[in-house]
């Protein structure tokens, strides 16, 4: 290490420790090769002068290359979805639909073909259908809505994993959950709301039903097939609220605003226009897609809970944590979208001098 940091500072560079590739780690293999990547050309030469028996050739970097366009989709996934201080649940399709774009992508590289096969048959053991919940937080995000969402399953299924897959009987049963949710939370919350409820022998709106909806959309979003609704379950009236949110263009267009973009706090200032649906929103959009940040606080706890301090109370316990996280929050990064290096997709990199297996020009 320190005759690499030398060689580092006779040159001109920062020396830096490589990750290391651990299996039980996620994303480490592209943490190593990227950070690899990025000082190619003075690990080439430095192998070149102190490790006789390895030879690093164009070659090579190209093959790194290739690999680490295919594993950044899943490191900048695992990072969008890892998030804790904005909604997730929203984006799990549209990340869904960059790693099937990957997979595209990279299928028809030869040296890639095998493994971007077995990645893909294993994605497909997962995610050959979304679960409920996610399609029904794309429609709940005002820039794709359900209008957007056969193109999102198109380019999913039929351009990313080139399989067969039924669009328009899953838009079919999303816009019948739709209507079904919002159905039920209706009659709960309507009458408090000041909103017509239609007439039912089912419904029970005494002050000790309302809890008991609390979690209903996670059972109506469980239920695999429904009919469609037909127009006699109700007056056209019951449903303006969504028929509203669905039909109107809210004019998304710039990608600088888009990037921007906080929809808990778009439904906070449309809630005076959708109240029924800005209440579902919030509780949909309020679960998360991955277990990172409640892992992450388990490590927290465990680091601060250390034998030296083993007569901690709970109290105790939670006030430290909390004032870590308060002090490590001026220097988060609340961005969804995090800068790389080098974007490995890029089709204009900047020129560089190539040389071939035998170091020539």
């Amino acid at each position: 290490m320190k005759l690499w940091a030398a060689y580092c500072k006779q040159n001109g560079k920062r020396a830096i420790r490589f990750p290391h590739d651990v299996p039980t780690r996620w994303n480490s293999t592209y943490k190593l090769l990227a950070r690899s990547y990025e000082y190619r050309d003075l690990l080439a030469t430095f192998i070149q002068y102190h490790v006789s028996h390895i030879n690093l050739y164009q070659s090579h970097w190209d093959a790194c290359s290739n690999v680490c366009g295919l594993l950044k989709v899943f490191y900048t996934a695992t990072n969008n979805l890892s998030g804790v201080y904005y909604p997730t649940t929203n984006l799990f399709i549209i990340e869904s639909l960059n790693i099937a774009g990957a997979f595209a992508h990279c299928e028809s590289d030869s040296e890639l073909h095998e493994s971007v096969t077995a990645m893909k048959d294993k994605w497909l053991e997962y995610y050959k259908e979304f679960p409920n919940i996610y399609l029904i937080a794309l429609c709940f995000d005002p820039r794709c809505r359900l209008e957007s969402l056969p193109d999102y399953l198109s380019a999913y299924y039929e351009q990313g994993l080139k399989i067969d897959y039924d669009i328009d009987m899953c838009c079919a049963r999303v816009k019948t959950l739709l209507y079904e949710l919002y159905d039920e939370y209706i009659k709960v919350y309507g009458p408090s709301l000041n909103i017509d409820v239609p007439q039912t022998q089912n419904v029970s709106r005494s002050s000790s039903s309302s809890s008991s909806f609390v979690n209903l959309w996670y059972n109506l979003l469980s239920k695999k097939t429904k009919k469609l609704r037909g127009s006699s379950s109700s007056s056209s009236t019951t449903y303006s609220e969504l028929e509203s949110y669905l039909s109107t263009s809210f004019g998304f267009i710039e990608d600088t605003e888009d990037k921007k973009f906080d929809i808990l706090h778009w439904w906070k200032e449309h809630e005076r226009y959708f109240p029924i649906l800005a209440m579902i929103a919030k509780q949909i959009l309020s679960s998360p897609v991955s277990t990172v940040a409640v892992e992450q606080q388990f490590s927290a706890g465990e680091n601060i809970l250390d034998p030296r301090r083993s007569l901690m109370s709970p109290k105790s316990l939670q006030i430290q944590a909390c004032v870590e996280d308060w002090t490590k929050a001026q220097n988060r990064q609340q961005e969804i979208d995090q800068e790389e290096p080098y974007d490995f997709f890029k089709d204009d990199q900047p020129a560089e001098s190539r040389t071939d297996d035998h170091g020539n020009d």
